[in-house]
């Protein structure tokens, strides 16, 4: 996982209670919530196998979110990458003080498969591979929420190898290399619960094209948190009313 075990606060088995609303519900109505209750064209993804896609077409990269799960492909706006509450973890600090200092909260999706979270990765098999010079670059451009964002790999001995941290503001180092044809997963950290958006941006030189950059392209993400008994009433009224 992106944090040693023992900081974990919260268990990915952890059971819903039958009176709870189940996740992938939870994180909508929290949405509907806070939008009043509007209805919004948007697919809330909360489990199984993502990735944010990266592709070409017409001479332009096409940035995206793939669902391996339907083999269904989303326009960004068009989906929410939900980070749901069995993602907390406790920071243990030191190396790992990108996602707060020892004992605060953060919400990780990890680079390892967890059936009760989002699997999250980067796909660039739309790419073939003999119309690339080198490999692709992946840069974090903004971070617009509540917290702050890091992305990052542990190395064999546990440390981690932070790719993108936006606690020290950003800049060229914030990336990471996506080899054309391939496909990858990184620790997604977050360090508060709210909605986040997340703006990416893709480059690389095509042997025919030439040098491409996507321009800056933005993803949704809402970090769900624990359900207060306050929320669960709350959600309990929009629940009867969406027929949930």
């Amino acid at each position: 996982p992106g944090i040693p075990s023992p900081s974990l606060r919260l268990s990915a088995s952890t059971s819903i209670p039958p009176n709870m609303i189940p996740i992938r519900h939870y994180s909508i109505v929290v949405g509907l919530l806070a939008a009043g209750a509007s209805a919004q064209a948007i697919t809330p993804l909360s489990q199984g196998h993502v990735d944010v896609g990266i592709g070409y077409e017409d001479g332009a990269f096409d940035l995206h979110v793939h669902d391996e799960q339907t083999d269904t492909e989303y326009v960004p706006a068009d989906a929410l990458l939900v980070v749901s509450s069995l993602a907390l973890q406790i920071s243990p600090g030191g190396d790992y003080s990108f996602l707060g200092r020892a004992g605060s909260r953060a919400w990780v999706l990890p680079a390892t498969e967890n059936p009760e979270l989002l699997f999250l990765g980067i796909g660039a098999e739309e790419l073939v591979p003999g119309e690339w010079t080198g490999d692709i670059e992946f840069s974090l451009k903004s971070v617009s929420g509540p917290g702050n964002f890091a992305l990052w790999d542990t190395d064999p001995f546990g440390r981690p190898v932070v790719r993108m941290d936006s606690t020290d503001s950003i800049g060229p180092e914030d990336r990471t290399a996506v080899i054309p044809g391939g496909h990858s997963h990184r620790n997604w950290g977050f360090s508060e619960v709210g909605n986040y958006t997340l703006t990416f941006e893709a480059s690389g030189v095509n042997l025919v094209d030439g040098p491409q950059v996507s321009g800056p392209v933005a993803y949704s993400f809402q970090v769900v948190p624990e359900p207060g008994t306050w929320v669960l009433g709350a959600l309990g009224l929009v629940a009867l009313a969406l027929g949930l």
